[in-house]
């Protein structure tokens, strides 16, 4: 989580290491001609410097929406990487506090006045770019407990002396309790608490790493290295996610027993270079054909149970196939596309650059009656979401509540939006869902249906025209 919070923050990364540096020299010479214990008043400006910069300063996006998310669930911090950073920000902070200042209570008061000051300006000031969560609140509280005890015991430990508890304390709850009243005032009028289930990403345990070692291996052998895995919590009742970082790229694994997996290897335009995985024996690509020829090459090896009573095509990804060939395979049941589908696409080098695979192993013969019709499904879907079909409308096995339907999947473009004089580059594509016997909209998601054809917008100097033969 480090990386991807300081990715392309170089020059942050900078300024904030000078501004620590410098607070605790100053803290250090200050502490100097007044006690015997500079080093832990520097420590502790370094470790306050360092919070204020994370939190307030380092460049993000979504802050100042004047909302607090309120998680109902307290033990979700404690299974994800954001709530343990927060945990050990805070630590130090009290841990220090306490070495430096020797009294517990003002310390840990201090820091947790801190933390919703912290969380509340984040809430309100837009350009701090981060949001509010009470989770975050949460964990700095008991950070600051926990670091302030922690510190207690090291004094003791080395038999120094602490203050006693009753020291300032008259001072320290007036200013406490008066922060926490103007917080509350200010809260009240400007931020709109938002409660809300379990949302953020936790840690994966020992047989969710492994279930993501198993489906990495079966697809690429060991080829690929996992290098993190992490739980999205499902929504509205779904099936857990694992979001699985790869070296070279990233997978995913979900669904009802982990039945659907995906992955992809494409790279940036600003990093170009081979990415993907090789096919044994393959060769780079002319044409449609060519392309079949490979997937099935590798399906045979990795997902022999999708080529089993389904037909598959080859498909372009974009007008000239820059983007390689999908290959699909589906396979019919009762007129109906069923659940069980692999889609692979091949690059123009012939490797494997995206992948999204369903093994659905109780998959329905028959459904209940279907009523809807297409046109019914289309007018349905433009009630519901205006906007352009953009894609096939087709008839697919969805399972809801543990039983298997029959929708209509219709996907709609949302109109383009550009900025003043710039030219379309991409449109957002939201597959709505009509039941086939009852004609309502169901707003559940679903597994995903297929690997997109249309390839992701590049700068039109980036993109390489090649001369193809008739596929």
């Amino acid at each position: 989580m480090l990386e991807a919070v300081f990715k392309d923050q170089g020059a942050f990364v900078l300024v904030a290491a000078g501004a620590v540096s410098a607070a605790a020299l100053l803290a250090y010479l200050k502490a100097r001609k007044h006690t015997r214990r500079p080093w832990s008043y520097a420590g502790l400006a370094a470790a306050l410097t360092a919070e204020v910069g994370v939190t307030l300063f380092l460049p993000s996006a979504g802050g100042g929406s004047r909302q607090c998310v309120v998680v109902r669930d307290l033990g979700e911090p404690f299974a994800t990487e954001q709530g343990l950073l927060n945990l050990a920000m805070f630590l130090v902070v009290g841990f220090l506090g306490v070495l430096a200042v020797r009294r517990v209570v003002p310390v840990f008061l201090g820091a947790s006045l801190l933390s919703v000051v912290t969380e509340l300006c984040q809430g309100l000031i837009p350009w701090i770019g981060r949001s509010c969560d009470s989770s975050d609140v949460q964990m700095n509280v008991l950070g600051a407990a926990l670091g302030a005890l922690a510190g207690a015991a090291s004094v003791r430990a080395f038999r120094g002396a602490l203050r006693p508890l009753t020291s300032a304390l008259r001072p320290t709850l007036l200013a406490f309790g008066t922060g926490i009243l103007v917080c509350g005032v200010v809260g009240s009028y400007w931020i709109t608490p938002l409660a809300v289930d379990p949302t953020s990403l936790r840690i994966a345990g020992g047989a969710e790493r492994e279930a993501a070692r198993q489906a990495v291996t079966a697809a690429f052998g060991d080829h690929e290295r996992i290098v993190n895995v992490q739980v999205m919590p499902g929504w509205n009742g779904g099936a857990d996610t694992l979001l699985i970082g790869l070296e070279t790229g990233s997978a995913e694994l979900g669904g009802p027993d982990g039945e659907v997996f995906s992955a992809d290897f494409s790279t940036p335009p600003e990093q170009p270079g081979p990415a993907g995985f090789p096919v044994a024996g393959a060769t780079a690509p002319r044409n449609a054909d060519d392309a079949l020829r490979t997937a099935t090459s590798y399906a045979k090896e990795r997902f022999p149970w999708a080529l089993s009573g389904t037909t598959a095509t080859s498909t372009p990804v974009g007008a000239r196939a820059e983007s390689g060939w999908v290959v699909a395979w589906r396979g019919h049941t009762d007129g109906v596309v069923a659940p069980t589908r692999l889609d692979v696409r091949i690059d123009r080098e012939g490797h494997v650059a995206a992948l999204l695979a369903r093994h659905v192993k109780d998959a329905p013969t028959t459904f209940p009656p279907r009523r809807v019709s297409e046109k019914r499904a289309l007018a349905a879907a433009a009630a519901y979401y205006p906007g352009e079909v953009s894609g096939a409308v087709e008839l697919l096995a969805v399972r809801r509540d543990g039983t298997w339907r029959a929708q209509w999947i219709v996907p709609v473009a949302t109109a383009p939006v550009t900025a003043a004089g710039a030219p379309v580059t991409a449109v957002d594509v939201v597959p709505v869902y009509v039941d086939a016997e009852t004609g309502r909209v169901d707003e559940r998601p679903a597994p995903p249906h297929g690997l997109p054809t249309v390839p992701p917008p590049v700068a039109e100097e980036s993109v390489e025209t090649v001369e193809l033969p008739d596929s």
